[in-house]
């Protein structure tokens, strides 16, 4: 009776205990409405194009050529019920992988909390590959500073922080980064209207482009909270291009005029080799006529070999 007594104490003690546990993050971390609206904005952002992440982390050419083979995903770190904004990663966790956090509020011990959830998830999911970590702020003033005991990750590049409103001007200029224009745009219609022009014109977008489309759009909503939800998409559709007239569809033409050329080439080499084999068969044909007559004339096979080039075995199945 006493072993059932205690078993069932301590499952209320260990129970008791992940209540707090899943409940402390949220506690000790609040998020504003605002910060949580960008972090989504930019969870669809880098799921969509990776390669925007590579970007701002400075990786390689030979790491963006590899952009679609990275998955965007949002992990718990089990038991303290921390939810990083996202982890750009291979199959597996092979070679680079990257944790990312936007913050959009000030926080003192944001890198602790960043570096106590990465210390856990390596701790519990052991990968093999080599960890980085990219902290987007919108502007320098948010960040409260790297404390000194994790200044070496910064030296080494581990770490990389990135203001938004201080990315050189010609980065921003060239998909996919011409996106975060509508993120450092001035809540103002114009403001914002400028950088989607822009970021459409650079993006080469038509109107079946769906997630790219709710994208934006969602991108600019949140700038523009004031505004009707119908004027922004008047506005996006003012500058989207019909798709008979974007480079996709241009690419599709060349491809299926090169398919063609192709095919009428196949044609034509079939053709050849079908009109050659006729004539064969009709020089065949005429060689045993003058063989027949050949024989009517009495002529010997051998003779009859050396006039026509037929086998011996063709002349005596012709004698029958």
């Amino acid at each position: 009776m006493s072993r059932i007594v205690k078993k069932n104490s301590d499952a209320r003690i260990e129970e008791h205990l992940r209540y707090i546990t899943r409940n402390i993050a949220q506690t000790v971390f609040p998020r504003s409405t605002e910060a949580m609206k960008s972090d989504s904005l930019f969870y669809t952002y880098f799921q969509l194009l990776p390669e925007a992440l590579l970007l701002l982390a400075g990786e390689d050419v030979s790491l963006l050529k590899r952009a679609k083979e990275f998955r965007f995903q949002s992990v718990e770190v089990k038991e303290l019920a921390f939810r990083m904004d996202g982890i750009l990663a291979l199959a597996d966790f092979q070679e680079r992988f990257f944790f990312v956090e936007v913050q959009y509020q000030r926080d003192k011990r944001l890198y602790r909390r960043i570096f106590a959830q990465i210390n856990i998830f390596l701790y519990q999911q052991n990968p093999v590959g080599a960890w980085r970590v990219v902290v987007v702020f919108p502007k320098r003033s948010i960040d409260a500073g790297v404390p000194d005991d994790y200044a070496e990750y910064l030296a080494s590049g581990r770490l990389k922080v990135v203001y938004l409103d201080e990315l050189p001007r010609e980065i921003l200029q060239e998909f996919p980064l011409s996106l975060l224009q509508i993120m450092n745009a001035k809540p103002d219609k114009n403001a914002v209207e400028a950088a989607l022009k822009h970021v459409i014109a650079t993006a080469n977008t038509t109107r079946e482009d769906d997630d790219f489309h709710r994208l934006i759009f969602r991108m600019a909503s949140a700038k523009l909270n004031s505004l009707p939800l119908e004027e922004i998409e008047s506005m996006m559709n003012a500058y989207l291009v019909p798709f008979e007239k974007t480079r996709a569809y241009k690419d599709i033409l060349a491809r299926e005029k090169r398919a063609e050329e192709r095919g009428m080439e196949k044609g034509m080499e079939k053709g050849m080799r079908q009109a050659t084999k006729l004539a064969a068969k009709i020089e065949h044909e005429n060689k045993l006529k003058a063989a027949q007559k050949l024989i009517a004339l009495g002529l010997t096979i051998e003779q009859i070999i050396e006039v026509t080039g037929l086998r011996r075995k063709e002349i005596k199945t012709l004698m029958q």
